[in-house]
């Protein structure tokens, strides 16, 4: 009877496993490395609770004081292996291009590997900048307790908002800065 539930545990597991397998972007098309490069401008102001940080950015790995830069930021916790990021993604690349000139957006790969990272950026074609929190000092910070996470930081530095739960779209994340910020946005 144990080895006839032991048997069921194991194929259960190796099923939900495969399945998330299945979710997962793939890293690239095996031609190299990814080409993905958006460089990180310096935040001159530390966002509270995550003080004067500093993490690497993703597009060229050099070292990126994370903060504002005298506008609104969100910014976006995610990772490679996380479902919910994956699906978000697009959207928050969509906000971008519709509001970066008003809100900047910042995002950071979490508890990831940075090459890993750098597919998912290329793969997604996201045009706004990244830095690598491996050691999650800024989902830790801000008191996120998994990804996805988004906080909306004021400009100076004040966290505003806190959206924890998934499902992000474009239309959320506008209504939500406006509220968060007291924006009119197109």
């Amino acid at each position: 009877m144990r080895r006839a539930a032991a048997a069921s545990i194991a194929a259960l597991s190796l099923a939900a496993l495969t399945a998330c397998a299945e979710d997962a972007p793939e890293a690239g098309d095996g031609a190299g490395d990814p080409t993905w490069s958006v460089a990180c401008a310096a935040g001159g102001t530390p966002i509270d609770g995550v003080g004067e940080l500093e993490l690497d950015c993703l597009g060229d790995g050099a070292p990126a004081a994370v903060g504002t830069d005298g506008k609104p930021l969100l910014v976006v916790l995610w990772a490679t292996w996380c479902g919910p990021c994956q699906e978000e993604a697009p959207e928050i690349q969509a906000f971008y291009e519709a509001h970066g000139d008003q809100v900047g957006v910042l995002g950071v790969d979490t508890a990831d590997s940075r090459e890993a990272a750098r597919w998912f950026a290329e793969d997604f074609a996201l045009t706004y900048p990244s830095v690598s929190d491996p050691d999650e000092a800024i989902r830790i910070g801000l008191g996120i307790p998994a990804l996805p996470g988004i906080a909306f930081v004021d400009a100076d530095g004040t966290v505003a908002e806190l959206v924890v739960e998934p499902g992000a779209t474009t239309e959320s994340l506008t209504a939500t800065a406006e509220s968060a910020f007291g924006l009119e946005l197109p």
